[in-house]
């Protein structure tokens, strides 16, 4: 018999340990990610499925408040389960269930899952009698990474990145592990890099109390930790690794591009190396890289360099299954589906309008 309820304060810890367990768990269900979504003006909404008095699946919907005291309900890579367990169809089932009625309960429209499951993984079909939703909201590709000894790690990479860690090595560049999360230095510093580095892509730019919350709340909790790459008292790169049971994550990172004239430290390929020691150290048997580029993609692309710099560590390439809608008001679902596709039809006319590309 399952139950389904929202999550209270005392659910921490079990919430926790099975985050840690299931392989589709990552940081967007962390319960102290909550407060980054709060930031981001989608505070969550947690709620929990039990099955005989223990709790079987997670799932923290942000919502987005809309017109006419309505409201979208968004969950980030969950729900978190077993989806290998022969009860998971049956999890799953209960838990949209459960969102419906509570959801209808709060004047929601739907809720979109997003879960972290491969595209070929068995795990997709038992999304099939939902409603799939092409757009995903997180980006739906990146690389994981087998965290094996230093030689077969070192080994599993291309030759230019090898080259490029042991040249920083030469080069002098150190690397430093900072936790102590109630100083704000470290992801101040991290967040000056990043915004070198967006600026440098073209990217937006993050809010600096977004950094520290993140780093506050992860690092305070011990899942978060901070690496610097620095030559002397020169910073040269910095990246936070966040990590959930026996898998890590490559969050927030930013380097410094050298002068006109002045010799490569190739300090963000020794960072990535260090921070893939460190995770294994603290647990961590897969390493995702978070993010890259359609395997489709061209030069063109905005994450095309990353992309190579990435796939330069090995690893294999992932494409996640995407999305599902679970409809709680079908009326206003098919208005707001018609109203999308007004908005990308006039999108495209305005593309064709002389003066605009077309």
């Amino acid at each position: 018999m399952t139950r389904f309820r929202p999550a209270i304060a005392a659910d921490e810890p079990a919430w926790q340990a099975l985050l840690g367990r299931c392989s589709g768990g990552d940081f967007l269900h962390d319960w102290a990610w909550a407060e980054v979504a709060a930031f981001d003006g989608q505070p969550q909404r947690r709620f929990v499925l039990e099955e005989e008095g223990g709790i079987v699946a997670l799932i923290a919907a942000q919502e987005r408040r809309l017109p006419l005291e309505r409201a979208f309900w968004y969950v980030p890579h969950g729900p978190v389960l077993d989806y290998a367990d022969p009860r998971a169809a049956e999890w799953l089932r209960a838990t949209t269930i459960g969102l419906r009625e509570v959801g209808r309960s709060s004047r929601v429209i739907a809720a979109k899952l997003e879960p972290r499951i491969e595209a070929d993984a068995p795990a997709a079909a038992l999304f099939a009698r939902l409603r799939p939703d092409p757009r995903p909201v997180q980006v739906g590709q990146t690389r994981v990474v087998e965290l094996s000894d230093d030689e077969t790690l070192l080994a599993s990479f291309d030759k230019d990145t090898r080259y490029a860690v042991r040249r920083s090595q030469r080069e002098g560049v150190e690397v430093r592990v900072l936790t102590d999360a109630s100083d704000a230095a470290p992801i101040d510093a991290l967040h000056d890099l990043v915004l070198e580095t967006q600026r440098r892509a073209g990217f937006p730019l993050p809010p600096l109390e977004r950094y520290r919350i993140a780093w506050r709340a992860l690092g305070s909790a011990g899942r978060a930790s901070i690496l610097e790459a620095r030559r002397g008292d020169e910073l040269l790169a910095s990246g936070m690794l966040v990590v959930e049971g026996d898998r890590s994550f490559y969050l927030f990172s930013g380097s410094r591009r050298e002068d006109a004239g002045e010799p490569k430290h190739y300090a963000s390929y020794l960072l990535q190396w260090e921070m893939m020691r460190r995770a294994r150290e603290l647990g961590s048997r897969l390493h995702d890289l978070w993010g890259v580029a359609p395997a489709a993609a061209g030069p063109e692309h905005a994450w095309h360099g990353v992309g190579l710099f990435k796939k330069g560590f090995g690893g294999r390439a992932v494409t996640w299954a995407g999305g599902w809608d679970v409809v709680v008001d079908p009326t206003l679902y098919r208005m707001r589906a018609i109203a999308d596709r007004g908005r990308a039809t006039v999108r495209g006319l305005a593309r064709r309008l002389p003066g605009r590309g077309g």
